[in-house]
């Protein structure tokens, strides 16, 4: 039996009542989007006390050749080029502390700076090279040291307010410096350098004639051999007959082009009477590689 007409409608609207009651209730609040996990592995960023410790680390290196005559042995050289290094490691090591805001602070300069720098430093031999000669002992060291972390600002600190370990580390710096001053006085001037320079030099020149005699080939021209070596250190030329010589030095080994092609490479050039020169191929005395 169909419903009245009235009661269709008074559903209708309480269904209607219902729906926007819902619809005007207040939902639940947002809550604020939570601040993200933090990363694996992410360390904190180092504070301020680290970043200090870095930054009072300082690394201080020296080099020194010394030369020693004969009557000086061996050991004996490298003990005394040790105190030359360490008094030259200690120049350095001073120039460093000068621009110091802490050290420009405390006033100290001269004498006690250089004590100062003694005192913190702890040298270590990074590079060592000894070679013993007809004429003496030639001697090349390499000294570094680095400041421990903290180390400058509490000596500072003892060496402002202690008298005796002041006077310490200066009479202790003095007994350096007069050891460093013997060494120089026992050392020969300007030889280990030379000494140094001439070996190297001699190095330099085996490596060039084992290169050449690996690398190089008879009838290579002259473009050729000059991208393998490089420039020559020395150049001759010389005309025989119908043929022109063009010798091209380098260190022990000659270069010797016959009519623009490499004709042989010799250790050393002799002088021939009856060419009036020795930029030639003649003979094989002193030849490393020849093409006849």
């Amino acid at each position: 039996m169909p419903k009245p007409l009235s009661v269709v409608v008074a559903a209708l609207f309480l269904t209607f009542s219902q729906a926007a009651s819902a619809l005007a209730q207040p939902g639940p609040a947002p809550s604020a989007p939570s601040a993200p996990p933090p990363a694996v592995g992410t360390q904190a960023p180092d504070g301020p006390d680290m970043r200090r410790q870095v930054s009072d680390v300082r690394a201080v290196t020296a080099t020194i050749s010394c030369f020693y005559g004969p009557h000086i042995e061996q050991n004996e050289a490298r003990r005394l080029c040790m105190a030359q290094a360490r008094g030259k490691l200690l120049d350095t090591a001073m120039a460093q502390f000068t621009h110091d805001p802490e050290v420009a602070r405390s006033g100290i300069h001269g004498p006690e700076l250089r004590a100062l720098a003694d005192s913190v430093l702890r040298p270590v031999v990074s590079g060592e090279d000894i070679r013993p000669t007809p004429e003496g002992v030639a001697v090349r060291l390499t000294l570094r040291a680095e400041t421990a972390p903290g180390a400058l600002p509490e000596r500072l600190a003892a060496f402002g307010a202690s008298p005796e370990v002041r006077a310490a580390d200066l009479a202790e710096t003095a007994v350096r410096d007069r050891q460093a001053a013997e060494a120089r006085m026992a050392a020969v001037p300007f030889a280990a350098e030379r000494e140094f320079a001439a070996r190297e030099m001699a190095d330099d020149m085996r490596r060039d004639a084992a290169f050449a005699e690996r690398s190089l080939a008879p009838g290579m021209s002259i473009a050729q051999v000059k991208e393998l070596m490089g420039n020559p250190a020395a150049l001759k030329q010389a005309v025989i007959g119908p043929e022109s010589y063009l010798c091209a030095g380098y260190g022990k080994v000659w270069a010797v082009f016959r009519d623009g092609q490499l004709a042989c490479v010799r250790s050393r050039l002799d002088y021939v009477r009856r060419y009036d020169t020795d930029c030639h191929c003649a003979g094989n005395y002193a030849t490393i590689l020849k093409n006849d």
